[in-house]
């Protein structure tokens, strides 16, 4: 049991940790709608250019970020880190018609992966309920719905246990806690 719940926990930190990707666009005459691409923030683009003609890369007006990687004979590879959220239409300076545009899609914030990675059940609970994070956990508290702390205590690593038998049946909202992150979510008890 322990080697699954090691692996599930392997799994997400894998799949949060390859956050930042690198895009490749074929930069050459008739490139086409192969030059339009949606990215997340923090991603790179890579223009290759991959014909004998001398290109460039520049963004246009109304780009959410400025770009120019001059007019360059191949072989070349521009790169560009797209850093903030929005819209970048580019064209090549030599060949107007070569266009396309880079769209950045925000990504998480360090709180919303936490808040992302926090998993809990049984839900509802009886007696015990297993919290468990890709960040460790320093200490948890649970509330009645009238804001009432009804339990409180220490987080032991990325697997918590919270005994929650001697509570009333009712609704509670459990609060976690990892450094100065924190999230809240909803539990029933039965």
């Amino acid at each position: 049991m322990k080697t699954i719940k090691l692996l599930f926990l392997l799994t997400l930190v894998t799949t949060f940790a390859s956050a930042q990707t690198t895009h490749e666009i074929l930069w050459a005459i008739g490139v086409g709608t192969d030059a339009s691409i949606t990215i997340d923030q923090g991603d790179t683009v890579n223009w290759v250019w991959s014909d004998g003609a001398p290109h460039s890369v520049r963004s246009l007006g109304g780009s959410t970020e400025t770009f120019d990687s001059g007019t360059q004979s191949p072989p070349f590879t521009f790169s560009y880190t797209f850093l903030v959220p929005g819209t970048n239409p580019y064209d090549c300076i030599v060949h107007p018609n070569m266009q396309g545009v880079i769209t950045v899609n925000q990504v998480a914030a360090v709180d919303d992966n936490f808040r992302q990675s926090l998993s809990f059940y049984p839900n509802p609970v009886q007696d015990r309920l297993k919290v468990t994070s890709l960040y460790e956990l320093d200490s948890y508290q649970v509330y009645n719905v009238l804001g009432k702390m009804v339990l409180q205590g220490a987080a032991n690593g990325n697997i918590t246990e919270i005994e929650m038998s001697s509570l009333q049946s009712g609704m509670y909202f459990v609060n976690a806690k990892s450094g100065d992150r924190e999230a809240s979510f909803k539990v029933t008890k039965q």
